[in-house]
């Protein structure tokens, strides 16, 4: 599964890719015609890898938002 979704400026969408990659999180940019953010979740992804994007997810969102 893809889950994609927005944030309130490119320029913060630059700054949450660039976050996200230096904590080991690759691939986050979304479509390169559309733009976003875009993180793909599949059944093979272990529970610790999604709760540590969500982890990061929440701190950048409390650091940023």
């Amino acid at each position: 599964m893809n889950v994609t979704f927005r944030l309130a400026s490119e320029e913060l969408e630059k700054k949450f890719i660039k976050a996200s990659e230096e904590e080991g999180f690759v691939g986050l940019k979304g479509h390169r015609s559309v733009g976003g953010l875009r993180a793909s979740i599949y059944n093979a992804a272990p529970y610790e890898s999604v709760k540590a994007l969500t982890d990061f997810m929440s701190h950048f969102q409390k650091t940023n938002g």
